[in-house]
């Protein structure tokens, strides 16, 4: 199983293995000092994490990627409960526009994981056949996975910010 998560600067592809990720792993999480971390908090650290250029380099600091990992599992484990051993999972974390007027409330909860901005996770149709060793399978499974998707994200693409990489994508579609 092959997890992708796409965030606005980083990508980051890694192999599932076969244990269970848990909110005791994301010491960066932890050590924000939330009573209780919400599904929201892990999006939002994650789409930060991914989004920081001043985070660390997730191919040198085993620790960060560890993290980094153990997010996306903890988010993507609905759709792996139906995987298999051959698919490719990618998801998607990106920037959330924050509307005129209630920008208090957004930047709150960027602010209980020390984000600068909200994300929103999109999770993609599962595909089959990519192997990691493989660039041209997981490019393949990844254009898949998004073109699975362009029709929900046309719908929803005034969700996301102006800045953000799917603007980018969806724009050179039409």
């Amino acid at each position: 199983m092959i997890i992708r998560v796409m965030g606005e600067i980083e990508i980051h592809c890694f192999e599932r293995d076969g244990s269970v990720a848990d909110i005791s792993a994301l010491t960066s999480l932890n050590d924000a000092g939330l009573d209780e971390v919400t599904d929201a908090d892990i999006i939002n650290w994650l789409g930060y994490a991914l989004d920081n250029p001043a985070a660390p380099s997730l191919d040198e600091d085993e620790n960060w990627r560890g993290q980094v990992e153990g997010a996306a599992k903890i988010l993507a484990a609905p759709a792996l409960e139906k995987a298999e051993a051959d698919d490719f999972l990618l998801l998607l974390v990106l920037r959330e526009k924050w509307p005129v007027g209630s920008k208090a409330k957004f930047k709150l909860k960027a602010d209980r994981v020390g984000a600068s901005h909200t994300y929103r996770l999109l999770s993609c149709p599962l595909q089959k056949g990519a192997d990691i060793a493989d660039e041209d399978s997981l490019s393949t499974a990844e254009t898949a996975s998004l073109r699975a998707m362009v029709p929900t994200l046309k719908k929803i693409r005034k969700q996301f910010a102006n800045s953000s990489g799917l603007q980018q994508f969806l724009h050179q579609l039409n």
